[in-house]
């Protein structure tokens, strides 16, 4: 206790053996009131009143209730100097104020309530009222932006999860359990997100502060989700404020952001979110540089309940890219075909329709509308451009009809079509394990348009006989327009619940990818490749070990076949085959209201063979070992810090082993031109670093404040990133990641 404070109480203590027999011009009074802190009511942005808080003076022993307008009164107080506090349920208790009291006056006094910051229980509470699904991990809002290293961003958090990686700092694309980037399906509201990362992975497109939860299924997961994935990360958007008007806004180094919420009368809400960097803004010159890289992004959704039960809500998100920079001559060695102007443009903007209703005491509907348009315009050189334009409608219904106590039956069915149209004078891409890649041996023009038709269907049933047994069976038949096939996919799992805090599950499903674009469309790929396949057996063990601490162990294995590689004569064939096989380990530990964190570990091996009689090796993103140890400590209603520490194995590269030269007679000089060694043979070396973060928040009568700290790569690790050669390829010279950075931002919040 302060100096100032403990006179005040020795006063206040002196005071309150005065005698309590004063006359009326011996006394006074307290008047006051009780209003919730940082708050505003949802009409006219006035702090709200709280009523039935008891106001006591400490001295005294003395209480009063408030009133519904959040007032109260202490009649005949004898002068003197308080201490008066306050407390309510769902409020934490105040600051003790000091007031002074005079004979015969009135004194005034205003009382803020923080309400109580339940987060980490409602965390823990909403994970055990989720059923129980194989392969599936959830991450809540506040556990989101609270992940140290992400600055909040929803997407990288998702790499401290088990079977969770990434290739580099610089590209947040996730591949899980042994897959790449392109193996993985996003969904927002319901809404295929095409474009989730801006620049490829430097951020995630959709703002962290209007994310209810993210669910990540890494394999094994039911027939409800379709063809082309074999991870989902589906993510919730929550509804804006129904209680009051609200604001948010963001400064960081990166970037600014904002957010206004409220609610439409008494059965709806609403939130407009938007985000921008700022970089560009800044009179800053780089060279070659004739734009600095800029993004953008915006949210948006109403929600409304049209009836007790139908429920209606629209979102509309979208994001934009743009960069532009000069390449000269000497930035392109053997090339000067590519000097020149070089720009990059990328975004969309969708919109959805949800209707949820309960059409019957047993049977639920939720129907969507959504329209995706997206745009990929890239440039550079003497004229190479490539231009990709797809413009997608769809429509999704999903019911669910329970039988009774024991089983319910779920189906619906997805019908997405559009027009996607490539332009270009371009080479198709390289392929992934590609070591020798040349741009100028395979340019071709080309300027199409295709309709592209998806219609899925799926049944699904979930029994469960006996209460430690639950069984679920399923499968669905997709049809692709450009492949004129249907396909059909059988999907099961089994969970045993032994002793009530230990499950064990087990889960089968096989699923399939449709050939990419430019696989499949004329000129660029081979119109007769096919889907995909994938089998995945999973067994997963997770026992709650105590109301605060949950382990879960699994281990997979994927089988793969058809895989579509590159061929010589047909341009692409399903004629690739490969395996992941890998276990996970995840201990998670939390105390409501003051910590959480969790130890993440995944061993796993990942290989493919391009064609038959080639051997096996390792795939691009097969990465041995992966530990993630992340935790965040609240110190003080207001101090939180928080680290995380990252450990990977470094991924595969092909070596350059030597050189060989000939005389080049369009530039006169003599040329070298690189031997390779084996595709991935070797790796580069293991990735780790700590991130710390502090966090202290300010709060304020009508608002809030917090400030944040990141620090990345504490001890300033130098991670490599790859390797550049010398002109004949006789030396080396490393490229690292991220030093040590530090990461500031503040968060306002009216």
């Amino acid at each position: 206790m302060s100096y100032y404070r403990l006179c005040c109480l020795l006063l206040g203590l002196i005071f309150s053996f005065y005698p309590q027999g004063q006359t009326e011009n011996q006394v006074g009074q307290i008047v006051g009131a009780v209003y919730e802190r940082g708050s505003q009511n949802k009409v006219h942005a006035e702090i709200v009143p709280l009523s039935g808080v008891t106001v006591t003076i400490l001295q005294l022993d003395r209480s009063e209730s408030t009133d519904s307008s959040g007032g109260f009164i202490f009649e005949n107080v004898p002068p003197g100097r308080y201490s008066i506090t306050a407390a309510a349920v769902g409020y934490d208790k105040s600051d003790v104020y000091e007031i002074t009291v005079e004979s015969g006056k009135i004194s005034h006094i205003e009382i803020y309530l923080e309400r109580t910051s339940f987060i980490l229980d409602e965390v823990v509470v909403k994970a055990r009222r989720t059923p129980k699904v194989i392969s599936r991990q959830t991450m809540f809002s506040e556990e989101i932006k609270r992940v140290p290293g992400t600055a909040g961003d929803a997407l990288r958090a998702l790499q401290a999860l088990p079977g969770v990686g990434v290739m580099n700092d610089f590209n947040g694309l996730l591949y899980i359990r042994g897959g790449g980037p392109e193996d993985n399906l996003f969904y927002f509201d319901r809404t295929y997100l095409l474009y989730p990362y801006h620049f490829g992975g430097l951020v995630a497109t959709v703002n962290s502060e209007i994310i209810d939860k993210v669910d990540v299924y890494a394999g094994g997961f039911g027939a409800e989700f379709g063809a082309d994935a074999q991870a989902v990360i589906d993510i919730y958007a929550r509804d804006g404020r129904d209680d009051k008007f609200g604001v948010k806004a963001n400064l960081n180094m990166l970037m600014s952001e904002t957010l206004i919420e409220g609610p439409i009368g008494e059965r709806g809400s609403w939130y407009l979110a938007g985000r921008r960097s700022y970089i560009d803004l800044f009179p800053i010159t780089v060279e070659r540089i004739t734009a600095l890289p800029r993004f953008w992004d915006y949210q948006a959704k109403l929600s409304y309940d049209l009836t007790e039960n139908h429920h209606l809500s629209f979102d509309a998100f979208g994001a934009d890219d743009f960069m532009e920079l000069q390449i000269k001559d000497e930035d392109v060695r053997y090339y000067s075909e590519f000097a020149g102007k070089f720009h990059y443009k990328s975004g969309f903007h969708a919109q959805s329709l949800h209707l949820k209703s309960r059409l019957f005491s047993k049977l639920t509907s939720v129907l969507s509308f959504s329209h995706t348009p997206y745009l990929m315009d890239l440039g550079f050189g003497e004229g190479y451009f490539l231009r990709v334009e797809p413009d997608m409608y769809g429509v999704r219904n999903d019911l669910e009809y329970s039988l009774n106590p024991k089983s319910k039956i779920e189906a619906g069915f997805v019908s997405t079509t559009g027009i996607v149209g490539i332009k270009s004078f371009f080479s198709r891409p390289p392929e992934e394990g590609q070591s020798e890649y040349d741009f100028l041996a395979d340019v071709f023009k080309t300027d199409a348009k295709e309709r592209f038709t998806f219609i899925e269907g799926y049944i699904q049933g979930r029994y469960a006989p006996v209460k430690p047994l639950n069984l679920t069976l399923g499968a669905r038949a997709d049809y692709f327009n450009i492949t004129d096939k249907i396909s059909t996919q059988g999907r099961g799992s089994i969970s045993l619940n032994l002793l009530n805090d230990l499950d064990l599950r087990f889960a089968w499903g096989r699923y399939l990818q449709s050939p990419q674009a430019f696989q499949i469309l004329p000129d660029w790929g081979n119109p007769d490749v096919t889907d995909s396949n994938a089998t995945h057996y999973i067994v997963e063990a997770e026992r709650q070990l105590s109301s605060d601490t949950i382990l879960k162990v699994a281990g997979y294995y994927k089988k793969l076949s058809d895989l579509i590689t590159r061929d010589p004569e047909y341009i692409y064939l399903n004629q690739g085959e490969g395996f992941a096989r890998g276990v996970e380990v995840f201990l998670k530990y939390s105390v409501p209201d003051k910590f959480f964190g969790w130890l993440s570990y995944t061993y796993s091996v990942s290989r493919r063979k391009d064609k038959p009689g080639e051997p096996e090796r390792l795939y691009s993103y097969d990465q041995t070992h992966v530990i993630t140890l992340t935790g965040n400590y609240k110190l003080t209603p207001t101090w939180e810090i928080g680290a995380k520490w990252h450990y990977s194995t470094g991924t595969p590269y092909t070596p350059i082993i030597g050189s060989n030269k000939s005389y080049d007679p369009n530039t006169g000089h003599i040329r070298y031109y690189a031997i390779y060694g084996e595709v991935n043979s070797k790796r580069i070396p293991p990735y780790h670093s700590l991130d710390i973060s502090v966090n202290k928040r300010f709060i304020f009568n009508r608002w809030r404040l917090s400030a944040y700290l990141e620090i990345l790569n504490v001890y300033n690790r130098k991670n490599l990133l790859s390797i550049e050669y010398n002109e004949d390829y006789s030396e080396q010279e490393p490229v690292y990641q991220l030093p040590i950075i530090p990461y500031l931002g503040v968060n306002m919040e009216f």
